[in-house]
């Protein structure tokens, strides 16, 4: 078995010291969002959630950062699907909005800053069609226009980009999506270098050699966590399958009683027997039987 050469970017630390790092965060915004004028900066917010720590946060992982504009983004990687996720994604970038109202200043005309987030996820959106990257915003129905520019979200699926082929990738955001996906069983030099200095950058950011001694023991931790994070939520879908399955024979049994009792009932009819005895052969309801 070949030995991994990078950290898995999908564990809180690899997460945070890859996207933590301000030219990589830069890059990777300018290559999402396109802005008319590319982002040179980042101010990483909260800078304590930053740091390296053994205690993991189950297995949502954010950052936050404010862009040279004075626009604010979170990031975040999410490798279980949760309810009402939609409503979450809302609730996060509501409060950066309200955030910004203007305490005290009472000729604040609401004019805003935009809002961003960025939602990695290790599944397929529930309830949607799979798409690798969808971007959400306000729109008018009738028209189809943009409400508002200053509030977006884009949900980023991992997933499909493990069946993916490299030359399958065409875009930038299929070289950052793809190199995320597939980071943790590389063996060779971190693809796209050629059109994306930057992943030169995150290859040296991610080898497992460079670590020091310190970040290998977080990263292990982290690691760990991240694995039972994923056997635990295996073994949920295994037994929503397992009870599914049971219950599905259990319905299918009870149908088949009852189908049977049904034709027993009806030759019984036939025969011209009471519905008193019939409800006692058949267990079926007077009105069951009264309806065949």
């Amino acid at each position: 078995m070949n030995t991994p050469r990078y950290i898995n970017p999908l564990t809180d630390f690899g997460f945070k010291k890859i996207f933590g790092n301000e030219d990589v965060m830069i890059a990777f915004l300018n290559d999402l969002l396109e802005p008319k004028s590319p982002i040179a900066h980042v101010l990483f917010l909260d800078k304590d959630e930053l740091g390296l720590t053994k205690y993991e946060r189950g297995v949502i992982y954010d950052l936050r950062c404010t862009c040279d504009d004075g626009s604010e983004v979170i990031v975040e990687m999410q490798n279980k699907g949760q309810l009402n996720f939609s409503d979450r994604i809302i609730y996060y970038l509501s409060r950066s909005i309200s955030s910004q109202a203007e305490k005290g200043n009472t000729e604040w005309d609401y004019k805003l800053t935009p809002v961003y987030g960025v939602f990695f996820i290790n599944f397929h959106l529930q309830g949607f069609k799979p798409q690798s990257i969808r971007t959400i915003q306000m729109k008018v129905n009738e028209t189809g226009e943009v409400f508002n520019e200053n509030l977006k979200a884009f949900t980023l699926e991992l997933p499909g980009y493990r069946k993916m082929q490299e030359s399958d990738c065409k875009s930038y955001m299929d070289y950052w999506l793809y190199n995320l996906a597939n980071m943790e069983t590389m063996t060779t030099p971190m693809p796209f270098q050629a059109q994306r200095p930057i992943f030169s950058k995150v290859g040296n950011i991610s080898e497992l050699v460079n670590m020091t001694e310190q970040e290998r023991e977080i990263y292990n931790i982290s690691l760990d966590s991240y694995r039972t994070n994923l056997s635990v939520m295996k073994n949920e879908r295994a037994e929503g399958r397992a009870e599914g399955r049971a219950e599905g024979l259990a319905e299918g049994r009870e149908e088949g009683r009852e189908e049977k009792a049904v034709e027993m009932a009806r030759a019984m009819l036939q025969d011209g027997e009471s519905v008193e005895k019939i409800m006692r052969y058949t267990k079926l309801s007077r009105e069951q039987i009264e309806n065949i």
